[in-house]
């Protein structure tokens, strides 16, 4: 949860965002349990210290993925990003890795029941 949640109880689209950021890090550490070894109070004290998930130890994680990830964990929420630009961001990150795919015609496969 976002600092302020954990404090204040209060709860927002930025909030969502703080809690997006470590969805994207399980995933991209392969479902790895985030925070390991520590106890509720124990994750408190290290964000509140700010104290952030570490990179996840793979490949499967790039350095800009992980700073997106890290903008998702900004202490104030107003520095946070909204969704539709980490979407952006996201696109523009998987776009080249997915050369071999055309995203443009996506509506005509599911008017056609094309599977994708």
């Amino acid at each position: 949860m976002a600092l302020e949640s954990i404090h204040d109880g209060l709860f927002s689209e930025k909030s969502d965002v703080w809690s997006y950021g470590v969805l994207c890090w399980e995933v991209f550490s392969l479902s790895r349990v985030p925070y390991p070894g520590l106890d509720p109070v124990g994750v408190v004290e290290l964000l509140d210290t700010g104290g952030r998930l570490h990179t996840p130890n793979n490949e499967a994680c790039s350095k800009e993925i992980y700073s997106l990830m890290m903008s998702c964990w900004s202490e104030s929420p107003d520095d946070r990003p909204v969704f539709s630009d980490l979407v952006s961001s996201i696109n523009a990150l998987i776009e080249p890795l997915a050369g071999y795919l055309d995203f443009t015609d996506i509506n005509s496969c599911v008017e056609n029941d094309i599977k994708v």
